[in-house]
C-alpha cells in the first residue's frame, strides 16, 4: 500500500494511492465497517483511522491492519466497477491531479541523516583534504534534521538567500511504523512502516565553511525552509521485496545527473534501527535517510542547481518526486 497525505480545500487528510487515484483512508474504513454491520461505524473509523498521519502511526500494528483491510476491500470495489461514497455523502476518491500531495509526513517526529554509502563518503573527505576516519566503519553517523523543514512532491525548493551553491541529495528514506528501544538487528524490520523517497537539499558553500570550522555535523547548509523534500508517499514494506536493491535516479529539467542503488549502502537497515534505538525510544513517525549514493549529488557530477530548475528523484518501486528551485 502507497500511504499518503493529501490536501483538499485547506484540509489534510490520510489516504492511499491506487490506479492513479486518492482514496481517503478513514471515511473508506467508516464504508468498509458498515459494510461489515458495524454500528457505529463513523466513531470507529476515527477512533482507528485518525486523518492525521502521526495520529494514525500512533496507532501501529492494529491501524495498519485496518488500512490493509480497507484497501482490500477499496481495490475489489474498483475492479467490480464501484466507487465507494461516504457514508454521509463525502467524496471519498479523487484523481491524483484533483488534490495536492503533501509530504507523506508533513511534520516527522524525528529525523536522522545517516551517512551510509561509503563512495561519497570517500568523495566528501577528499573535498576537505582528509582520509576517511577509521571510526566511520565502526558505527553509524549521522546528524538530527528539522521536521519543519519538509514538503512534498510538486512544492518550490525555495533558494536561500545565504548560499551561491545550491544541490540536490538522492537520498533512501526509512520510515519508523512501531516503537521499540534497544532494538537487535534481528527485529529491526519489525518497526519499519515503509519506504519513501528524500531530497536532501543542500548549500554547499556554507556546508564546507560549517565543517572545517567544527566537525559537528552540518546546521545552515541544510536547514532551511522548504529545504527537505518527502514523498510522494509512504510504500509499505509488503510492497518492498528487497530494500537493498533498489535503483536511484535524479534528473535535473529531464536530464539523468544521477543514477545509483541501495545496493550500496555500507550501513544496513538494521545497522541503523539497532544503533539510533541504543537506550533510546524510537516512536513511530520517525525517518531514517540513508545520505547520498556515490553520484547521487551535483558536487559528484560537477554540476549545480540554478534558478529555474526543476529537480526529479525517482526510486524504484516508489514513485517520483519532483520540486522546481524558485529564487526569491
Amino acid at each position: 500500500m502507497k500511504l499518503v497525505t493529501y490536501e483538499v480545500g485547506e484540509q489534510e487528510r490520510v489516504g492511499f494511492l491506487l490506479d492513479e487515484r486518492v482514496v481517503d483512508l478513514t471515511l473508506s474504513f467508516a464504508v468498509y465497517l458498515r459494510k461489515e454491520g458495524e454500528p457505529t461505524p463513523m466513531k470507529i473509523a476515527y477512533t482507528r483511522i485518525p486523518p492525521n498521519m502521526l495520529e494514525f502511526l500512533d496507532g501501529e500494528d492494529r491501524s495498519l491492519e485496518a488500512a490493509m483491510k480497507v484497501f482490500e476491500f477499496v481495490k475489489e470495489s474498483f475492479e467490480q466497477g464501484k466507487v465507494p461514497e461516504g457514508l454521509n455523502g463525502e467524496r471519498v476518491v479523487w484523481a491524483v491531479n484533483e488534490v495536492k500531495l503533501k509530504a507523506p509526513i508533513p511534520r516527522p517526529r524525528l529525523m536522522v541523516d545517516f551517512s551510509t554509502f561509503e563512495e561519497h563518503v570517500k568523495m566528501s573527505f577528499e573535498k576537505l583534504g582528509m582520509p576517511v576516519p577509521r571510526e566511520w566503519y565502526q558505527v553509524p553517523v549521522g546528524y538530527k534534521m528539522n521536521p519543519f523543514s519538509v514538503i512534498g512532491t510538486d512544492e518550490p525548493i525555495i533558494w536561500p538567500s545565504f548560499t551561491q551553491l545550491l544541490d540536490y541529495e538522492l537520498e533512501f528514506g526509512i520510515c519508523i511504523g512501531k516503537r521499540g528501544k534497544n532494538i537487535p538487528k534481528k527485529k529491526a524490520y519489525d518497526h519499519v512502516l515503509g519506504y519513501t523517497i528524500v531530497n536532501d537539499v543542500s548549500a554547499r558553500d556554507m556546508e564546507l565553511i560549517e565543517l572545517k570550522a567544527m566537525p559537528l555535523g552540518p546546521l545552515k547548509s541544510k536547514d532551511f525552509d522548504n529545504g527537505t523534500v518527502m514523498g510522494p508517499c509512504i510504500v509499505t514494506k509488503d510492497e518492498i521485496k528487497d530494500p537493498h536493491n533498489l535503483k536511484m535516479i535524479a534528473r535535473v529539467n529531464g536530464e539523468v545527473w544521477s543514477e545509483a542503488s541501495t545496493k550500496d549502502m555500507h550501513w544496513k537497515i538494521p545497522d541503523l534501527i539497532e544503533h539510533l534505538s541504543k537506550d533510546q525510544t524510537i516512536y513511530p513517525g520517525t525517518v531514517l535517510l540513508s545520505g547520498t549514493p556515490g553520484g547521487g549529488c551535483g558536487l559528484h557530477v560537477g554540476k549545480f542547481l540554478k534558478p529555474g530548475d526543476v529537480v526529479e528523484m525517482e526510486i524504484e518501486g516508489i514513485g517520483v518526486i519532483r520540486n522546481q528551485v524558485v529564487k526569491p
